[in-house]
């Protein structure tokens, strides 16, 4: 018997996203509850978006994707448009191997995605790739299409390399709790210590959690303790924020993808297994 199962883990990642998570985790023998804490919304107002995307064919040398969320909203919003993705002339950059796979769904295939994923490893891997064809970022017209909360160091390093950076906001990161019945029950588990382990896949999932658990306490309801809770990270950018917001962070993803969410969780139980059977309490 694996000792992950019967753990009843807590997914906050957004609805549509969930199952994938949560099926892995099903699979193993876990007890998969969903908090959605976030969801993902189009821009109220296309008109800047159908600019940069329409620059694809045409202004742009790359284009980089952060997320599967910000290439499915693009994608679909040039057929909506009238557009082919598989004829844009841009070169094509993805954080992950998750994002290079929804891609590949539309019919187009990612020409760089970096070891590292996460922001840092793309404005390498492209001064690498500049490198390689004996010249450097300077000049090239880049594309960022992500969402509207995000961080800042990659628009920084690319321009410190000379690049000319054009920044789009392809969705919002909007908090949701779901129903109140769902959140009345996860409140309840989380004061009972009926979960044993929080996953977050983004720090946007992270910080809305928290809200949600601020919001329940200020309405007199009595906060949670988590120090008994472990809590995975599917990242070191997810971590540290978590960090900053006063959890205590178990586990971090060496690969920052589902797969390798869902197989650090795995090694935490296992190890924790294995420490027992070598301290046996007397």
């Amino acid at each position: 018997m694996a000792e992950i199962e019967g753990k009843r883990i807590l997914v906050t990642r957004t609805r549509e996203q969930a199952s994938v998570l949560c099926e892995q985790l099903r699979s193993l023998g876990a007890f998969p509850i969903e908090l959605p804490t976030i969801t993902i919304v189009p821009p109220d107002d296309w008109s800047e978006l159908d600019t940069a995307l329409l620059g694809l064919y045409e202004r742009y040398d790359w284009v980089i994707f952060t997320s599967a969320n910000g290439v499915k909203i693009c994608m679909e919003r040039l057929r909506s448009l009238g557009y082919d993705p598989t004829q844009i002339k841009a070169r094509v950059a993805t954080i992950g191997p998750a994002t290079a796979a929804a891609l590949q769904t539309y019919g187009v295939t990612a020409n760089l995605v970096p070891s590292t994923f996460i922001a840092e490893g793309v404005a390498a891997a492209l001064r690498e790739d500049a490198q390689r064809k004996g010249h450097s970022l300077a000049g090239q017209r880049i594309l960022l299409a992500r969402a509207a909360e995000a961080r800042e160091v990659l628009i920084t390093e690319l321009r410190e390399a000379g690049a000319i950076v054009d920044v789009v906001a392809a969705y919002f990161t909007v908090p949701v709790t779901g129903n109140a019945a769902e959140s009345q029950a996860v409140f309840q588990m989380l004061q009972t210590r009926q979960l044993d382990l929080l996953t977050f896949t983004s720090s946007s999932t992270v910080r809305n959690f928290v809200h949600w658990l601020n919001t329940c306490t200020a309405q007199g309801l009595q906060q949670p303790d988590l120090s008994q809770v472990a809590i995975a990270c599917i990242g070191p950018i997810t971590a540290q924020t978590a960090r900053e917001l006063g959890l205590h962070v178990t586990i971090e993803a060496q690969e920052f993808t589902i797969p390798g969410l869902v197989e650090a969780i795995l090694h935490y139980y296992e190890d924790a297994k294995n420490d027992r059977a070598d301290n046996p309490i007397k």
